[in-house]
């Protein structure tokens, strides 16, 4: 066999009594019988691969040198594969970092074995959490403060990762407490799923001109679509279509020099419902959308859809005036005995509502007229724009988008600032 080849070590310190969990990277690695850390042997090794072995450092001082020891003879001293032995290290105060007493080089040894010959889908699960609480726990890297010593000091701790909003480091730290594995989490905390998602459910594509260009599905917040399906069927029970429109994915704006903050933070946390525009404003009588009023009057143009369709609780026909827009005018016209479906109590059951007074489009290329906002549950002066952001996009997404500096940001009733 080739003779071994060392080429570098991790971690390169470690505290006096040994115990440390050392991964030393070569060459020709398979088949290791020993791990050296000076004139002394690692008191565990566990073969990864070729390139990797684990050891556990045994008692030392001073600096030592780590080779590998296989049937084709020992590696050659490295000064890139140097593990150097010291006290306890300190925290800022001068408090040495706290390090459980009942951890032995044993316990260590016997978990690395586990992982090195673990097989069964059931053991790879335990290597998974026992590779976690290695890597992130304090009994196996020193704490940076010292243990609590009573149940008002855990509570303190306890309570800063709930105003940190830290749910998922406050479940492992009562695992911790508790000498439990805990819940599963990726490493770092960093949760690969979010709490809510984007659904797509299927869109009206009522008969008419505008229909090709009318999306066959249409993506609702995961905890708003049992309400948006409630509403379309109230239209249809009333001969009427919600036709919808929207992009098949959510994604952040891009942050950096020269981002600018969208107009409307809301849409990009799923609480956007926008009409088909293009099914409005061209021939209101036969639109399946049409802004209205009452004939004769001076209120304000609303949005309603057009019962044109059979019914099981029709509407009661009435005259009105409606708006007919082309790309640069907008007029009013007449419609006699005319059968339509106010839009605004039926989204207001669905959670979505829109800005007051309602927008009153002066050509086709206005479409605010479209947007309704879903702000239910947003509480003034408490619910924080990251919160909401978590809710569907991961942090690294957030991170680097133009509402990274915003993070902190407060709902006020009307807007997040």
């Amino acid at each position: 066999m080739a003779l071994p080849i060392v080429t570098s070590i991790a971690p390169t310190t470690g505290p006096t009594g040994g115990g440390t969990i050392v991964t030393i990277t070569g060459v020709d690695l398979t088949g290791a019988i020993a791990v050296g850390f000076g004139s002394s042997d690692a008191t565990n090794i566990a073969v990864a691969s070729d390139t990797q072995v684990i050891a556990v450092a045994p008692p030392g001082s001073s600096v030592a040198n780590v080779t590998v020891v296989t049937p084709g003879g020992r590696s050659a001293i490295n000064a890139a594969a140097q593990f150097s032995y010291a006290a306890p290290t300190t925290t800022s105060s001068g408090a040495p970092y706290f390090i459980d007493p009942a951890l032995t080089s044993t316990i260590v040894g016997t978990l690395v074995n586990v992982l090195n010959s673990s097989t069964s889908p059931d053991a790879l699960q335990a290597q998974n959490i026992l590779m976690r609480r290695l890597a992130l726990e304090g009994d196996v890297i020193g704490s940076r403060v010292p243990p609590p010593r009573n149940i008002t000091e855990i509570g303190g701790y306890m309570n800063m990762l709930a105003d940190l909003k830290e749910g998922a480091m406050r479940e492992q730290t009562l695992a911790g407490i508790l000498g439990v594995a805990g819940p599963t989490q990726a490493q770092g905390f960093i949760s690969t799923t979010t709490p809510l998602s984007m659904v797509a459910i299927a869109n009206d594509r009522p008969a008419g001109a505008a229909q090709p260009s009318i999306p066959t599905n249409v993506w609702i917040r995961s905890d708003f679509v049992s309400s948006v399906q409630a509403a379309v069927k109230a239209l249809h029970a009333q001969g009427a279509t919600l036709p919808l429109t929207g992009p098949s994915v959510l994604t952040l704006p891009a942050g950096g020099p020269g981002a600018t903050m969208p107009a409307n933070v809301l849409f990009y946390l799923g609480r956007t419902l926008n009409l088909a525009p293009q099914a409005a404003l061209a021939v209101p009588g036969t639109d399946p959308l049409a802004l209205i009023r009452a004939s004769g009057t001076t209120d304000p143009f609303t949005v309603a859809a057009n019962a044109i369709n059979p019914a099981t609780n029709p509407v009661t026909p009435a005259d009105y005036d409606a708006l007919q827009c082309t790309t640069t005018t907008a007029t009013t016209v007449p419609l006699a005995h005319a059968s339509f479906a106010p839009l605004a109590p039926v989204l207001a059951a669905a959670g979505f509502y829109q800005s007051s007074p309602p927008p009153q489009p002066a050509s086709s290329l206005d479409t605010s007229w479209a947007t309704f906002n879903n702000i239910t549950g947003l509480v003034a002066g408490e619910t924080l724009l990251s919160d909401e952001l978590l809710l569907l996009h991961q942090p690294s997404d957030i991170a680097a988008s133009v509402f990274a500096s915003l993070l902190n940001a407060v709902w006020n009733g009307t807007a997040f600032v």
